[in-house]
C-alpha cells in the first residue's frame, strides 16, 4: 500500500512540475545585421526609447587578401528582451562625432509580450539612393 501511495505522490509531482512548465518559452531575440564600414568613420549606433531590450553589437569584417586595408563587413545586432514592453529602436548609420554626417537610418518598432517573445510592429528607414535603387530596409532575425 505504501509503495503505490508513493508512486501516486510521485505522478501527481510530475504532472504538477510539467503544467508549471506549460505556456512558458524561452525569450527570444532579434538579431539585425548591417552593412558598415568603420575605416571611412561611418558606424552603426543603436538608441532604444524604452529601455526593454540589452543590446550587443559586433562588427564582423569581410575576408580580405593579407595585408589589405579599409575592408568592410557588417554591424550584427542582437536583441534581447528584460522585460514586457513596447519600444522603437533606432539605428543610425553615420560619423557619431561632433558635426559629423548622418548616412542612414532605420527604426523598429518592437513589441514585446509577458512570455518575452518579440513582435516586429512597424519598420520605417531613410537609406541612401533613388527610387530605383533604394534598398530594403532589412528584416529583424526573430529567433
Amino acid at each position: 500500500m505504501s509503495k503505490r501511495i508513493c508512486m501516486s505522490f510521485v505522478l501527481i509531482a510530475s504532472a504538477l512540475l510539467l503544467v508549471s512548465g506549460c505556456g512558458k518559452k524561452e525569450p527570444q531575440t532579434a538579431k539585425l545585421v548591417l552593412p558598415s564600414n568603420p575605416t571611412t568613420g561611418y558606424t552603426w549606433e543603436a538608441a532604444q526609447t524604452e529601455e526593454i531590450f540589452d543590446i550587443e553589437s559586433e562588427f564582423v569584417q569581410e575576408e580580405a587578401e593579407d595585408g589589405k586595408v579599409g575592408v568592410g563587413g557588417t554591424d550584427v545586432f542582437v536583441l534581447t528582451p528584460k522585460e514586457k514592453g513596447q519600444t522603437k529602436v533606432t539605428f543610425e548609420y553615420g560619423q557619431h562625432w561632433e558635426g559629423g554626417e548622418t548616412g542612414s537610418t532605420l527604426t523598429y518598432e518592437f513589441e514585446v509580450d509577458k512570455n518575452l517573445q518579440i513582435k516586429v510592429v512597424s519598420m520605417t528607414g531613410s537609406l541612401p539612393g533613388d527610387a530605383d535603387t533604394l534598398p530594403e530596409i532589412p528584416q529583424p532575425e526573430i529567433s
